[in-house]
Parts: C-alpha cells; sequence; structure tokens
C-alpha cells in the first residue's frame, strides 16, 4: 500500500466535515423557512400525559441515533425509551401503553421492520412523529408529524455510509429533545437530580449533602490538648478536627497529618493544637457544590476540608475527600 501524502490525509478529513456542516446548513435553512411541522412535533410531546413515554425506535446507524436521542430526552425531563423494531414485534410492545408517543427515525422511510413497529403503535392509539427523508415515505405517511430532512448527499466518499445524514438526524432529535425541555422549564437543578454520579452529578451536588456532621465530625477550640485530638478522632473515625471558638465560628483545622509532623518536631500529648493547626484554615460554603470543594482538593493536596454556613463564619462541618471518591 502507498503512504498517502499528508495533504491527502487533511483534505479527505475535511471534505467530510465539510459536506456534513453542509448538510446542516441546508436542513436548518429549510426549517427557518417552513417550520409548521416543527410546532406539530413540540405540541404532540407537551401535551403527553405525565405518566406516558417517547418510544423512540429505528434500525441500524438510525437506530443508535435513536438511542442517544431518547437518552438526551430522558437526562432532560421527557422520559424515553428505546424499543428495537424487531423485538417490539417480539413481545417488548408489552410495555407500551396508548398515551405513548413514538418517535421514529429513519432516512428512507421506507425500513420495513420499521414500518411494521410503526403501523402497530398507531394500531395501540400512539401518536407517531418520524424524522426521515420524505413525509411522502410510507413512513412520512403514517407519522401524525414528520421532520422531513430533505435529500442529504452523504459525506462517505462512495456515497453509501450514513454519515451526513445521521449527522442531520441527530441534529433534529438534539433540537427536538432540548427544545421540549426549554418549553417545560427544565432547569440546572433538575438536570443535577437526574446525573447524581460521576464528575458532572458532582456540579450539582451540595457540599452540605456530603459533608460530615454531628457525631461523625469533631470539632475542638484551639485550647485542647494533642491527646485530646486523638480521643476525639478516634471515636469518630475521622482524620482530622475543625478548630471553632466557644460559639462555634470556624477557626482552623488540625489533621492526622498535622499530629504526625508535630510530634516529630518533639511535641506532646499535652501540647495544644493552637501551636499546630492550620489557621486560619480555607473553607467552603454549605451550598458550594463539592466540584468546587474538588478543586480545592487538588490544588492544596489537601483531603479535608472545613464547611461554613452560607454566611461564611460558623463551622457546620467537615467534607472529606475519600467521602466523595467512594460516594
Amino acid at each position: 500500500m502507498v503512504k498517502p501524502a499528508n495533504e491527502n490525509i487533511v483534505a479527505s478529513f475535511l471534505d467530510v466535515l465539510r459536506e456534513e456542516k453542509n448538510a446542516l446548513a441546508e436542513v436548518y435553512r429549510k426549517f427557518e423557512e417552513e417550520n409548521t411541522v416543527l410546532v406539530q412535533a413540540c405540541e404532540i410531546l407537551l401535551n403527553m400525559p405525565g405518566n406516558s413515554r417517547v418510544i423512540v425506535s429505528g434500525i441500524g446507524k438510525a437506530g443508535i441515533i435513536a438511542r442517544k436521542v431518547g437518552a438526551t430526552m430522558s437526562s432532560t425531563g421527557t422520559a424515553a425509551r428505546f424499543l428495537h423494531p424487531v423485538e417490539g414485534m417480539h413481545g417488548d410492545l408489552g410495555f407500551v401503553q396508548k398515551s405513548d408517543c413514538g418517535l421514529l427515525f429513519s432516512y428512507s422511510g421506507e425500513t420495513v421492520e420499521l414500518i411494521r413497529l410503526g403501523r402497530e403503535l398507531e394500531r395501540m392509539g400512539c401518536p407517531i412523529l418520524a424524522i426521515t427523508r420524505s413525509k411522502s415515505s410510507t413512513l412520512g405517511r403514517l407519522a401524525s408529524a414528520c421532520i422531513e430532512m430533505g435529500e442529504v448527499k452523504e459525506a462517505c466518499y462512495m456515497d453509501l455510509a450514513p454519515s451526513s445524514s445521521t449527522t442531520v438526524m441527530l441534529a433534529l432529535g438534539d433540537a427536538l429533545a432540548l427544545a421540549i425541555a426549554k418549553l417545560k422549564g427544565f432547569e440546572k437543578e433538575d438536570f443535577g437530580k437526574n446525573h447524581p454520579g460521576g464528575s458532572l452529578g458532582l456540579k450539582f451536588r451540595k457540599a452540605h449533602e456530603m459533608m460530615r456532621s454531628r457525631d461523625k465530625a469533631v470539632f475542638l477550640q484551639a485550647q485542647t490538648t494533642l491527646l485530646t485530638f486523638v480521643k476525639e478522632v478516634s471515636q469518630a473515625k475521622a482524620g482530622a478536627a475543625v478548630i471553632v471558638e466557644e460559639e462555634g465560628n470556624l477557626v482552623g483545622i488540625f489533621t492526622d497529618g498535622d499530629l504526625r509532623r508535630a510530634l516529630l518536631k518533639g511535641a506532646n500529648m499535652e501540647d495544644k493544637l493552637l501551636n499546630f493547626a492550620s489557621i486560619p484554615c480555607l473553607s467552603i460554603k454549605a451550598n458550594d457544590s463539592v466540584s468546587e470543594a474538588l478543586k480545592i482538593f487538588k490544588r492544596t493536596q489537601t483531603k479535608d476540608l472545613p464547611v461554613v454556613d452560607n454566611d461564611g463564619k460558623k463551622a457546620v462541618g467537615i467534607l472529606c475527600l475519600n467521602d466523595i471518591h467512594l460516594f
């Protein structure tokens, strides 16, 4: 095989991006000029009963797009579930209820398996939305609202592999999902409830939700001895104590690491925390996000962070890095 020149590699790469960009620009112009069907599709979805779902389906590459759009809908407040056209014909239609709505993806609009599923959904009384090439296709005629893509030139150099068509299909599905979310008043807080895991979820978790408090946190005054610190943190199974004034305002923090460093310097167990604690110290407010705390942990290479009330004064708990990783 002859090794291609670098400029040929880049040219081939950019050709695909250009074709897909042009396809999106064309469909944008199309719906900018005539958008009645978009209103119809959105009204169908907005008027669904509260316990209903969007049944998304497609086969092959269109099926993959359908799965992704369904996932986007579910995460933005519109319950959706993928139904494989073939499995639907062999029992999986059992979970569909007549208040559901079908959202079917097929560029040709003539996919046999999908048409059969569409007819069964219609028989059950489910309205059908279609994203396909032409409203005059079998699928387009079956739909209550057909979002017509029009002719799309594939970016594939052979004009065979679905490329530009699936890009357009995905963009239309995402636009539909996110338009519905916005019209429903779906907000960041709602998004966070649907994404409790991973780094994204931590952006919406508040420090007070994951902090240690009461008997799981240790609050000591600066005049407390090292011996008392050891007893208190051992009983609480903690790795640090929050140093506070009598009225509970934050003063500093003293950790297991501070204890080891103090003993290496010759301290005895009757010495006061005041001499070795980090005073003042960094803290985070109770309503700040856990992701903000992670930034502080990374920057300071620490593992414990006092949590204060939203006035920034009174200590209310302690956030431990190990607890976040275990969550």
